[in-house]
């Protein structure tokens, strides 16, 4: 079998975002090279790594992103199609030089070596994520979710679902009524599921990301109590749910401010991530100035996660 490897040229910043559309459109793998991380593991203190000046220089700040599709992608409709999707991501983030080109490349039992690379992994203190193919022995007290990450071996999960992850099992609370917008694979909504939550509304623009959120629902049982719908939060019917989480970008954060208030009940908790550094005052800025409560800010990397909290003056 063969397969295109694709290869993106782009920035830090735009790098989890480009790599989660690769997957969304039907990417068998994903694989990030990011010398700022080199870099910064170097620099790290105690780090015992150590590399002359001329290497550090030598490294530049261009991220490589390599992709791979199946013999059912065509190259010339696959760079068209990637090439219109960074071209949305570039309304919101620095994408850099883009597409660069493929190359066709062998098998060589490709397809099932990395799976090594890919082990079971706590997302956060109780939620453990597992590949399908992976024996694990659950502890007491913790949740399982079966999710197979395609062939991503090196990219780990992104920070900001890690951060969400963490501030779903903070905040949720049994019975609890979420929306996640924005739901990608689904991971966030059967994360809110499986701590608890009475009935979880997933919706995202991507239909691909639509099909995929419904398959790991299936995988996981909990096709039920996860509505999955293509579009927008206006989409949606007005509600009063407890919390929303929203893992996408500063730019969309912002938009929907004026909207969340119909679909949070007083009182009601939002998870925002997806932000970088760069844009978290305004994202702070623009909710506070609305009346909603700033709860907390945690920051991973280059990525942060606003809480607020509705207003009943809202």
């Amino acid at each position: 079998m063969k397969w295109t490897e694709i290869y993106i040229k782009t920035t830090e910043e735009a790098s989890d975002a480009i790599s989660e559309m690769l997957t969304t459109i039907g990417a068998g793998g994903v694989v990030i090279e990011d010398p700022n991380e080199i870099r910064r593991q170097i620099e790290s203190p105690g780090s015992l790594d150590y590399a002359d000046q001329d290497f550090m220089d030598s490294l530049g700040t261009e991220v490589t992103i390599k992709a791979y599709f199946n013999e059912e992608h065509k190259p010339d409709e696959l760079a068209a199609l990637i090439n219109e999707k960074l071209s949305f991501i570039s309304q919101f983030l620095e994408v850099g030089r883009g597409y660069t080109g493929y190359e066709r490349v062998d098998d060589q039992d490709w397809a099932t070596a990395w799976k090594k690379h890919y082990k079971p992994f706590h997302i956060s203190e109780s939620v453990v994520i597992k590949p399908s193919w992976e024996e694990y022995d659950k502890q007491d007290g913790e949740i399982v979710i079966e999710l197979d990450p395609g062939m991503a071996f090196g990219t780990g999960t992104h920070e900001t679902t890690r951060l969400c992850s963490q501030l779903l099992e903070r905040y949720v609370e049994k019975g609890d009524q979420v929306i996640d917008v924005g739901c990608g694979t689904g991971i966030l909504s059967i994360i809110a599921l499986k701590l608890g939550a009475g009935r979880v509304a997933a919706v995202d623009i991507d239909e691909v990301a639509v099909r995929v959120t419904r398959e790991n629902c299936e995988i996981n049982g909990v096709v039920k109590d996860i509505s999955v719908s293509r579009g927008v939060l206006s989409d949606l019917e007005p509600a009063q749910a407890d919390i929303m989480v929203a893992n996408i970008i500063a730019d969309v954060i912002v938009d929907l401010s004026t909207q969340v208030p119909k679909y949070l009940k007083k009182g009601g908790i939002l998870l925002t991530s997806g932000i970088i550094r760069e844009r978290k005052e305004e994202v702070i800025e623009t909710y506070t100035g609305m009346g909603f409560e700033l709860v907390s800010v945690d920051e991973m990397g280059e990525w942060v996660a606003i809480v607020f909290r509705c207003q009943d003056s809202l």
